[in-house]
């Protein structure tokens, strides 16, 4: 999992190479420091390593391994339809993150050695709600306040507008949480996704960096919350 999302930063170092140059000049390509050549040398090492240790749990795991590597390549590829999907930047995102449901089904079959349609569906709709809660850590990120938008960077509060861009991130902490309440306990859930709200609310109250800041570092720190009570209510 790690070299996966490794070698998909790698991709997105090449593919914003040239917006790089202009916007980003610190990235590793735009200094120089690497080459193209040389990331793409290093994508094909990891793209093997991977093959061969998912080989190493068994052919299932092999083979939805290789899907999810598939389906990452077409991402760096933007499923060949790149000018159609760039200007649409929720459409990008949402295309993108599926990948993680697919690396969550490799490693659940890697670590439980069943086939992939013996999966309990409590553990199929766990990957949907990463799904979802990957989205939130998209559209918070890119989430900005007015005076922290630059030239040429897309932003959702850029598209949208703030609120636009706050009730695009609330929509997937709905669904996520949404998704797991039929399996498990919702209070908890529940309370941790309200307070979360309340606070972002500063976000759309006070248009502000401090704000803007708050909403995005907040949201991370929901994203780990949400996960350690997962943990617990399963343990329990």
């Amino acid at each position: 999992m790690l070299s996966f999302f490794f070698r998909m930063r790698l991709f997105d170092e090449i593919k914003d190479y040239e917006v790089d140059l202009k916007v980003n000049p610190t990235r590793p390509l735009a200094r120089g420091i690497l080459s193209v050549i040389q990331v793409k040398k290093a994508l094909i090492g990891l793209i093997i390593f991977e093959l061969v240790l998912a080989a190493c749990f068994g052919r299932n795991a092999f083979l939805i391994h290789a899907m999810a590597i598939g389906y990452s390549l077409l991402m760096y590829e933007e499923f060949f339809i790149g000018e159609i999907l760039r200007p649409h930047l929720t459409t990008y995102a949402v295309t993108h993150t599926f990948v993680s449901v697919l690396l969550g089904l490799s490693s659940a079959v890697a670590m439980s050695g069943v086939d992939i349609t013996l999966l309990s569906p409590a553990i199929l709709f766990f990957f949907l709600m990463n799904w979802a809660f990957f989205n939130l850590f998209e559209f918070a990120r890119k989430t900005f306040a007015p005076t922290e938008e630059r030239p040429h960077v897309p932003s959702y509060s850029n598209i949208f507008g703030c609120h636009g861009a706050w009730a695009l991130s609330i929509s997937q902490v709905i669904l996520g949480v949404g998704i797991i309440a039929w399996y498990f306990s919702l209070p908890l859930f529940a309370v941790a996704a309200g307070i979360y709200i309340l606070i972002s609310l500063g976000y759309l109250l006070k248009k502000t960096n401090k704000t803007a800041n708050l909403f995005r570092n907040i949201s991370g720190v929901y994203l780990l919350l949400h996960y350690l009570i997962l943990i617990y209510v399963v343990g329990a």
